[in-house]
């Protein structure tokens, strides 16, 4: 019982922090807004968490682990190359508008995704497995002709600032864009900047 209240209460925490940390910056967030904002005590959340790092490192942890799992089922659902990369593309970018207040976390900040993801320095594996999936899409779609014959790595770090450009635009237009357009522009965005005129 007391197992099941724990787990409870850090669902409960770390949603809170997440809205908390979205709203005023992680560094300018403290304990005490996130333990009101989750409707418990200063010491009912320290009972449960170490501490404002700890509750960082676990919602980029947990939603990295999804961003994941997300991408990956999108470029395994397509056989073609572009097909395959415009869901990735997609698939990826609508994960953070449907978490807008994961979005406002990771651009909040200033961190620039091309030159990493905003996450712990022991999170750096995902977003460097995150970076490798579109990688190899770049470098098959080079080997078929799809795709601009250029450095992939440096082809991956202009679609991850596209991306971040589209989405961050869309949090600062207080998100009145569907989704839908979003996604079609950054389709549109990708295939004028990476495919070939043959394709």
């Amino acid at each position: 019982m007391k197992e099941e209240r724990q787990t409870l209460y850090r669902q409960v925490i770390t949603e809170a922090a997440e809205r908390v940390f979205a709203q005023k910056g992680t560094d300018a967030s403290r304990m005490r807004e996130i333990a009101a904002e989750a409707g418990i005590s200063l010491g009912t959340l320290y009972g449960v968490i170490d501490g404002k790092e700890s509750l960082f490192q676990t919602i980029h942890q947990t939603r990295m682990r999804e961003f994941l799992d997300c991408i990956r089922a999108a470029r395994d659902a397509h056989a073609g190359t572009l097909e395959s990369h415009l869901a990735v593309l997609t698939r990826g970018a609508a994960y953070f508008l449907e978490r807008p207040d994961f979005l406002r976390m990771c651009c909040l900040d200033g961190y620039g995704w091309a030159s990493g993801f905003p996450a712990p320095a022991d999170s750096s594996d995902g977003w460097r497995e995150g970076a490798s999936i579109p990688r190899e899409l770049f470098v098959r779609g080079i080997a078929e002709g799809i795709y601009i014959d250029e450095d992939p790595d440096l082809l991956v770090r202009r679609m991850l600032a596209l991306k971040q450009v589209e989405l961050t635009y869309w949090l600062e237009q207080e998100s009145d864009a569907p989704h839908a357009v979003v996604l079609r522009r950054l389709e549109d965005q990708f295939t004028r900047a990476f495919c070939t005129r043959n394709t």
